[in-house]
């Protein structure tokens, strides 16, 4: 577990001050839940559909999930994170301060999973439901992810 949580840290490099601080802590959290493993792809500023999904994981056995990740309102994580309802599994929103109630209840409406990350504590709020993406689209999801999980950063 500590060689898988190493080496995709360590493919970030330096993330710098923005929300991408968020991806250390993140990735911990993903390694050790079981969400990342060994065989997963993990993809990171994914191209799809004329915008970039922060993180994305594609499993051995072809589950697709997303991750949206914004330091200030949830509002906004809320709104590209619902983008990815037809083309991913699950679909998370990471944020980095504790979202009021309305937040939550939008997300719950969505159907979208909430992490809060607060170094180093990350906290789930909710669980994202999980989906039947769009055949036509899964092809092309699970191809970006795993041409992307390949290149480096």
């Amino acid at each position: 577990m500590k060689e898988l949580l190493h080496y995709h840290v360590e493919s970030l490099g330096d993330v710098g001050d923005g929300e991408a601080a968020m991806l250390p802590w993140l990735m911990g959290w993903l390694v050790a839940t079981g969400r990342v493993r060994s065989r997963t792809s993990v993809a990171y500023e994914v191209p799809l559909l004329g915008r970039r999904v922060d993180l994305a994981l594609l499993t051995a056995r072809g589950k697709t999930t997303a991750f949206e990740l914004k330091l200030g309102r949830l509002q906004r994580v809320l709104e590209q994170a619902s983008y990815n309802d037809l083309s991913f599994h699950r679909s998370w929103a990471v944020v980095g301060n504790q979202p009021k109630p309305d937040g939550l209840q939008w997300a719950r409406r969505f159907g979208l999973g909430v992490l809060v990350v607060r170094p180093p504590v990350v906290t789930p709020l909710l669980l994202p439901v999980v989906r039947t993406p769009d055949a036509a689209v899964i092809h092309r999801v699970r191809r970006a992810i795993a041409t992307r999980a390949s290149q480096p950063l």
